[in-house]
């Protein structure tokens, strides 16, 4: 079973080790993420982020009783160089957007369903926060991600470039959830 909860700073260390695990789990598989450690997420971006109470955490309890961190996610209103080219559905202020960042699920979790639960969790936690736009960026070949956003009422809104520090520029799938 899955439990959510939003992130704190004494999290850091757990959320660390869990986007290194997902860093080294995934590297040059088909569903790379193209991270790079204390790059992308930094580990500045990731003690902001919990900071901000914009990290958002799903917690498993493993048969030995430990709990551990299967999938979480951070939460900004700052998208990537190129965001501001997109013909979005909606504009909004900063205050008023959330983009996505980091959506991640450890591999051994994959297939049961935990993305769809924290999205969905998300979502009405930044609903109730009074965020009305949603926004994220992933690779177009992320096939099960963007059935995901999609299945959860994201719009695609085009392909676009965009530019990461880590990644340079490279072509992403734009989505949109206006809440």
């Amino acid at each position: 079973m899955l439990t959510i909860r939003q992130g704190t700073l004494e999290d850091f260390e757990a959320v660390l080790e869990f986007y290194t695990k997902m860093i080294d789990e995934m590297k040059d598989t088909e569903f790379d993420v193209y991270w790079e450690h204390d790059k992308h997420p930094s580990k500045a971006f990731i003690r902001t982020s919990l900071e901000q109470d914009r990290v958002y955490l799903g917690w498993v309890t493993r048969d030995d009783g430990e709990e551990e961190l299967a999938c979480g996610m951070i939460v900004n209103a700052d998208g990537a160089l190129g965001y501001e080219q997109v013909e979005w559905g909606c504009n909004v202020a900063p205050d008023d957007l959330g983009v996505l960042h980091v959506v991640a699920t450890l591999p051994c979790y994959h297939g049961q369903g935990f993305a769809k639960q924290l999205l969905a969790w998300v979502i009405e936690q930044e609903r109730a926060r009074g965020t009305r736009v949603l926004r994220l960026d992933t690779f177009p070949f992320n096939v099960r991600g963007r059935g995901l956003y999609e299945a959860l009422g994201f719009k695609h809104r085009g392909d676009t470039t965009l530019t990461y520090p880590a990644l340079g520029e490279v072509v992403l799938s734009m989505y949109e959830l206006i809440l």
